[in-house]
């Protein structure tokens, strides 16, 4: 009886020898047990199904939880609220901009014992960048979001052609991913970044 469950679509990576073989129609590494997408799109339908039916709602695409058990952590990130991140490889974002520090523990003492930022990296956000993040973050919840009106006019073409084919939903000012929209989720996402 977990509280909270994940349920993500098998994805390799073509860098990595399963990805590689799979390139190449071999064997090895347990190719020959990968199921095809359609399976793997199949299967996440229906842990989706038998997760509600028991009790876990959905509230974002590979997240289910019991009412009130949703993960207020990951929340921040689709939400793009403020966060901190302490330590090596730590991240932060102050709704502007996002900044991560250096990778290594031993690089982030010697930083701190020399009286030097650990921060390796900073991206500020232009508006037309947090636009794209509302969208292709927010979309992942259950919930969806709801545009600004500049957001609307930018991207009435996509919202359209997208709704059209019954990816996207608009419920009164909310918009939000269909469950078929969810199956193609990265597609969507695509649609909104520049």
């Amino acid at each position: 009886g977990p509280l909270h469950v994940s349920v993500y679509m098998f994805e390799s990576d073509e860098n990595s020898r399963l990805g590689r073989e799979l390139g190449q129609g071999g064997a090895r590494y347990g190719a020959q047990a990968v199921p095809e997408e359609g399976q793997v799109a199949d299967f996440y339908v229906e842990a989706a199904e038998r997760l509600d039916r028991a009790g876990w709602r959905r509230y974002e695409i590979s997240n289910f939880a019991r009412p009130g058990f949703e993960s207020l952590h990951n929340l921040k990130y689709w939400r793009q609220q403020t966060y901190r991140g302490f330590g090596a490889d730590a991240h932060s974002f102050d709704g502007a901009r996002r900044w991560g520090n250096v990778k290594t523990a031993a690089e982030y003492v010697e930083r701190f014992r020399s009286g030097l930022s650990p921060v390796d990296e900073i991206e500020s956000l232009d508006a037309q960048h947090r636009m794209e993040e509302h969208f292709f973050l927010g979309l992942r919840q259950t919930a969806g979001i709801e545009p600004a009106v500049e957001e609307w006019r930018r991207f009435a073409d996509p919202i359209r052609r997208l709704s059209n084919n019954g990816l996207l939903a608009c419920d009164g000012p909310r918009l939000r991913l269909t469950d078929r929209g969810i199956l193609f989720s990265n597609e969507v996402f695509a649609e909104f970044l520049a």
